[in-house]
């Protein structure tokens, strides 16, 4: 019988040295394993490193546009808040609220992330008033322009109210600011009036024009 001095089909070749050679295909298994592994590394890290918002940032609301369109189904001049640089306003509308009154609500957010509102109607009720107050409790006076304004104040919710009716016209300003806050937006609600050449409650004049903060820092 004849034999065969090659290696078997089971034993690994030898180098010329002697050594056994590594079966082939192991080491390029390892390699592809250990460069994935490192790829996928490095886009975890990437991918962690990326900015992510918050939140997704709405469009604020047009609130001089808004008030064109109550100027017909209000007793009053809607007013346009000037002169809130850095606030953002996200809602601007006419609201049928507590005993169907028509409400004209303004909304913002401040550069602190508080969100405050106005609450402008004719005529009110005390259970609107209750409503717009969200519960808050009477909490002293505040003079604003030479005009006294009633606060209230919810401590549960940390919500601050202040209040002041004139001409049958009552505004709320009411939010998660403090009252500093709160006599900003009363103040800003004012220039919007004055800016609009009426007083506090007049009646709306759908013909007249609505002033518009970029209209006010032109003049």
């Amino acid at each position: 019988m004849s034999t065969t001095d090659g290696p078997s089909a089971t034993q690994a070749p030898e180098d010329p040295r002697g050594v056994p050679r590594a079966p082939r295909g192991g080491g390029n298994v390892r390699s592809m394993v250990i460069s994935m592994a490192v790829i996928i590394g490095i886009v975890f890290g990437v991918v962690l490193l990326l900015p992510r918002p918050n939140a997704i940032e709405q469009p604020a609301a047009d609130v001089a546009n808004a008030a064109e369109g109550a100027v017909r189904t209000l007793s009053f001049t809607p007013p346009v808040p000037l002169g809130l640089d850095g606030w953002a306003a996200t809602s601007a509308q006419v609201n049928r609220s507590t005993d169907d009154v028509r409400t004209w609500h303004v909304g913002y957010r401040t550069p602190a992330a508080e969100y405050v509102s106005i609450e402008v109607a004719r005529d009110v009720t005390p259970t609107w008033q209750r409503a717009q107050l969200a519960g808050g409790e009477p909490d002293g006076q505040q003079t604003i322009a030479g005009q006294t304004w009633q606060r209230f104040l919810q401590p549960d919710r940390n919500r601050h109210s202040l209040v002041r009716e004139e001409g049958g016209v009552t505004v709320v300003a009411t939010g998660d600011g403090g009252y500093p806050v709160l006599q900003q937006l009363v103040v800003a609600v004012e220039a919007g009036w004055q800016a609009a050449g009426v007083t506090w409650g007049a009646p709306a004049d759908p013909s007249a024009p609505v002033p518009t903060p970029t209209d006010t820092a032109a003049s």
